[in-house]
């Protein structure tokens, strides 16, 4: 729509009423900082992702937000990175080796995307919530939670564009199963929690995960959260901490096996940090992996997790004005689409279409982009929290594998790969890689 109708356009929709697009970076930071308080979720958005996530941190504003944002807020503190954080990342990373040997003695390919969303869902209820998920120690078989889990997220995608997802899902098979998946979904959750609770009370555990920290909260008016509301948590967390660094990991290593120029200069720093003798990044090591991290920025550049986002106008007493003097009424939603923008010359530069890792070490903002450019992570006061941890953990885990290993896509799939049906950028078909050692010298 973009190419036919220009950078800036509208457009209205049932239930949801007029959509200004706006690709401008003005216009996000207006959007996402400078008018903060009055841009938001919106009702729309709630109530398609409620069944799912409930009243979590991705579906609402104000106090609720707030809130939880200060209790996850203390698992990302800098003393956890060393401790908690990074000993689930190795921990996890060291899982994904043992495969990948498995896979290169016996020469069969691997689903990588698989692979990557084994090990983040891992690494993320190791950390979070203490609970071993069992994904990677399985590697054959998938849970039915995550199937669920899944099921859900891609039966909800299709909601944005039916406004009469009420009633097509009342009667299909498509709703019934859906209702399915959420059931098991809440009942899986729920054990989880109780089972929780019961360690808690009977080992007088210190606040050392994120579930632990939900159970003991208690707002401002002296509330804690219910087993409803604990669920609600688990669920936005398990959405963020799973799918968006496993997808990026996807599409970062589609992109390094199709560019050898990339690939070079990644073994080049990853061999001069690593050896054969400490094979394994230390937490002070993955500072230095200044290449592999702007690799993973330059993967979420042409690969936005989240490639369309937006605000609806909800202070609904006020109207406003855009910095590109477009009006917005009380009530409509202003979106952006980082998938174009990530490709925007105006933007990026001439290159703007290539991968090119290196834009992130040789610009004046280097590692530090700016972030309404560069919105993967989210910007202004919701900013992703896990950010250091996603980049972390996804350039522990990349510097690790191609230390041992070398990866070749099977031939005959497509490429670039198509987009599946998602609330992030999911890859529609497996990531078949053949997996080999690399030649010890």
């Amino acid at each position: 729509m973009i190419n036919k109708y220009g950078p800036l356009f509208a457009f209205t929709m049932p239930r949801r009423g007029r959509v200004i697009v706006s690709n401008d970076p003005q216009t996000i930071e207006h959007i996402l900082k400078t008018e903060f308080d009055n841009y938001g979720k919106s009702e729309t958005f709630h109530e398609l992702m409620y069944e799912l996530l409930g009243n979590g941190i991705f579906t609402v504003n104000g106090h609720k937000w707030k809130f939880q944002r200060r209790i996850i807020s203390q698992l990302f503190q800098g003393k956890n990175f060393r401790n908690l954080i990074y000993e689930s990342i190795i921990k996890e990373s060291k899982a994904v080796l043992n495969i990948l040997k498995k896979h290169a003695d016996n020469g069969k390919p691997i689903d990588l995307q698989d692979l990557f969303h084994r090990f983040t869902m891992d690494t993320f209820g190791d950390m979070s919530f203490g609970v071993d998920f069992g994904c990677l120690s399985n590697p054959e078989k998938k849970s039915q939670f995550v199937t669920s889990f899944d099921y859900a997220q891609s039966t909800i995608t299709k909601r944005f564009k039916n406004p009469l997802w009420r009633i097509t899902e009342k009667f299909s098979e498509r709703g019934r199963q859906l209702r399915k998946a959420c059931n098991y979904i809440d009942n899986y959750v729920n054990n989880m929690i109780n089972n929780h609770k019961s360690d808690l009370e009977v080992e007088k555990k210190n606040a050392t995960n994120l579930l632990t920290l939900f159970i003991n909260a208690v707002d401002d008016d002296g509330k804690k959260f219910d087993d409803k509301e604990l669920r609600n948590v688990v669920l936005n967390l398990i959405l963020a901490g799973r799918d968006t660094t496993a997808q990026t990991l996807s599409w970062m290593m589609y992109l390094i096996m199709t560019n050898q120029s990339v690939e070079d200069s990644l073994l080049q720093e990853i061999d001069s940090i690593l050896s054969a003798e400490m094979p394994i990044p230390s937490y002070d090591d993955s500072k230095l992996l200044k290449y592999t991290t702007a690799t993973f920025y330059e993967t979420l550049r042409l690969y936005p997790i989240v490639p369309v986002n937006g605000k609806a106008r909800i202070n609904l007493t006020i109207d406003n004005i855009l910095p590109n003097n477009t009006p917005i009424f009380a009530g409509e939603y202003v979106e952006y689409n980082l998938l174009v923008m990530g490709k925007d010359e105006k933007i990026w530069g001439e290159d703007a279409k290539q991968f090119n890792p290196k834009r992130f070490l040789n610009s004046e903002d280097g590692l530090r982009p700016n972030q309404f450019k560069f919105a993967s992570f989210h910007a202004g006061p919701r900013t992703c929290l896990g950010q250091q941890f996603a980049t972390l953990e996804a350039t522990i885990l990349v510097a690790m594998m191609f230390k041992e290993f070398k990866f070749k896509l099977v031939p005959g799939q497509k490429s670039p790969p198509e987009f599946g049906e998602a609330i992030t950028l999911l890859m529609k078909d497996p990531l078949m890689t053949e997996v080999s050692y690399r030649t010890k010298i």
